[in-house]
């Protein structure tokens, strides 16, 4: 079975969806609860990208009635042989002998259905706080009061839902890395690259949210939490997005290294492939350039002026950023199978 584009819309938006939480999480906490409201807009941003996510790759799978497999880890390629030679296969068919629930496919699939289930709830439990003081006589006043009982919960829910997205950050590139291909083969960087990736890209997320009018439209239906949002503290998130950008430059030149000097013939050559191959293009231009240097150089600029960066300035940097993101993965997937 070939991997291809949707596989790796699955690991950007589960990366994104976990990056965006994980750095909110973390902004929140040391700055004292000021920044509560970043970890509202990374969960109301979250639960549907990993949804999406999980659709696309349900839909690529070409047995989407057989998803759930997913969960006890057997893999799409191994369902044909259980249809075609019975359940007795599970024994005989040696596709089958490496194949068990906490594969790194399965434990990630867990992971990503109790994200999302920890942050439904969350959403369920704030849409209650932001509707304490309606009536109970109204549809959201008593839907509200059935929910208040559960309020005490919210932080253990956000501390629980801050593990799993360290979790889901970190295993998409494990995912990758457990396998024998030449980009992906025991590639010990590559994980710690998509985790930069991925924190970067949530950060990416949240300033979009926050420079637009998303961000107002999800205050007035879910009420405000933690000091308002300045633009002094969407500058400050574009700050930290700049150090990331750094973090990332350096994991992804230590993953090339190492997949070049200490993977072989093989590594040497699918090195080869992304730096002057077939996916040279989309390496440079879309990783590189795209992604990384122009995002960096935008944030540098703002530095260097010290003024207050513009919306439209921070909103092109974030798209920039995710969308280099994507094309990280896109390159990282097909690559690794060339």
């Amino acid at each position: 079975m070939t991997w291809e584009w949707q596989v790796a819309i699955d690991l950007w938006l589960a990366g994104l969806a976990g990056g965006a939480y994980f750095t909110a999480f973390l902004a929140d906490r040391f700055s004292g609860g000021k920044h509560e409201e970043w970890v509202r807009i990374a969960t109301y941003l979250g639960v549907p990208a990993a949804l999406i996510g999980s659709l696309v790759l349900a839909m690529d799978l070409g047995e989407q009635f057989r998803a759930w497999h997913l969960f006890i880890g057997l893999s799409p390629s191994s369902w044909q042989v259980v249809s075609t030679y019975g359940a007795a296969s599970l024994r005989t068919w040696p596709p089958f002998l490496n194949l068990y629930p906490i594969s790194p496919m399965s434990l990630g699939s867990w992971i990503l259905l109790f994200w999302s289930l920890i942050g439904v709830a969350l959403i369920a439990l704030w849409f209650a706080k932001a509707f304490e003081s309606v009536e109970e006589a109204n549809f959201f006043g008593t839907v509200a009061s059935a929910l208040r009982p559960f309020l005490p919960a919210l932080n253990v829910l956000k501390w629980i839902a801050f593990a799993l997205s360290v979790l889901l950050i970190t295993y998409t590139g494990v995912l990758l890395s457990a396998t024998n291909k030449g980009l992906w083969a025991n590639a010990f960087p590559l994980p710690a690259l998509f985790v930069a990736s991925a924190s970067l890209t949530g950060i990416a997320a949240i300033l979009i949210i926050m420079s637009t009018a998303i961000g107002p439209s999800l205050r007035t239906l879910f009420g405000t939490a933690g000091e308002a949002t300045t633009g002094e503290a969407v500058a400050t998130l574009g700050k930290a997005g700049a150090v990331v950008i750094l973090i990332e430059i350096v994991a992804l030149a230590l993953y090339l290294l190492w997949i070049g000097l200490l993977s072989g013939p093989a590594g040497a050559q699918a090195i080869g492939v992304l730096l002057s191959g077939s996916l040279a293009v989309p390496f440079w231009g879309g990783v590189v350039v795209l992604g990384l240097l122009i995002p960096l150089a935008l944030e540098a600029n703002v530095l260097r002026t010290r003024k207050e960066p513009p919306a439209i300035v921070l909103t092109a940097s974030a798209l920039c950023v995710l969308l280099g993101g994507f094309i990280l993965r896109m390159v990282v997937v097909i690559g690794g199978q060339l």
